[in-house]
């Protein structure tokens, strides 16, 4: 048996993550980008949460999109961290909510407006056909669905992909109702 030698750890020795070994590039597989549920647990949150909770939450695990589940564990919705804005709970106050009554099912995406993404699909696409899908669509995120077990399978975040390659994405979302409202009353 042989005793290894210990170094004192130097003030020039930096802590590395697995990103700092991602070799993702445009040109990468999509599916490197997608997060598998398969592979990693969804970042899931109760419809019945409040809104005042789930901002809680959200900042505390540096999260900026979940996944909106009923009692059952069905997907119902997604909510992203914007979502959750004092300007989008001011807009519910406005219109006769209390604003401790306000949940997160009052404020998601819900799954009616979800776009997807064939699992099978992203096999055989880069990650460039991704980014150019999104910026077209003006979606932020997508879920991917597997179509041949009707599975919701992961998703994908325009602000994930912007950190692992280390650029800036934009994507332009086309204008709804809400945000021309929003524009005239600020």
């Amino acid at each position: 048996m042989k005793t290894l030698a210990l170094y004192p750890v130097e003030a020039i020795d930096h802590l590395v993550q697995p990103d700092d070994f991602d070799g993702t590039t445009l040109s990468s597989p999509a599916l490197h980008v997608v997060t598998d549920f398969k592979h990693s647990q969804p970042n899931m949150i109760s419809s019945t949460s409040s809104a005042r909770d789930a901002l809680e939450m959200m900042q505390q695990e540096q999260a900026k999109l979940k996944l909106v589940v009923d009692n059952d564990g069905e997907m119902v919705g997604l909510l992203h961290l914007e979502q959750l804005s004092d300007q989008a709970i001011m807009r519910r106050v406005a219109f006769g909510d209390s604003r401790d009554d306000i949940k997160v099912a009052d404020l998601m995406r819900p799954r009616e407006r979800i776009k997807a993404l064939a699992y099978q699909q992203l096999k055989h696409c880069s990650i460039a056909d991704v980014v150019n899908t999104l910026q077209s669509s003006g979606e932020q995120h997508c879920v991917v669905v597997d179509r041949e077990s009707h599975q919701i399978r992961g998703v994908i975040s325009a602000q994930d992909i912007a950190r692992r390659l280390k650029m800036q994405l934009h994507i332009q979302q086309a204008p709804t109702f809400l945000h021309i409202f929003d524009s005239l009353t600020a």
